[in-house]
């Protein structure tokens, strides 16, 4: 089985929004990491993931401009 290289800033299970002090952070998480409570996930990072489930392009957009924006804050 080969899985392709995703990012979480991609997917539908991935969310900013739940824990906001972690999201000002950069990270989010991840709707499938219930065995894992307080993991929290790099947007970009490139992963392998059999879960991925790609996000409508305009919410993946503005996931990506609202990190952006939260970078440029903090330069």
């Amino acid at each position: 089985m080969t899985t392709t290289t995703v990012q979480c800033v991609a997917c539908e299970w991935f969310t900013l929004r739940e824990f906001p002090k972690y999201a000002e952070l950069g990270l989010g998480r991840c709707a499938l990491m219930v065995e894992r409570p307080g993991s929290f996930v790099s947007p970009n990072y490139p992963r392998q993931c059999r879960d991925h489930e790609p996000a409508p392009a305009d919410k993946t957009a503005a996931r990506i401009e609202w990190l952006r924006d939260l970078r440029s804050e903090g330069a």
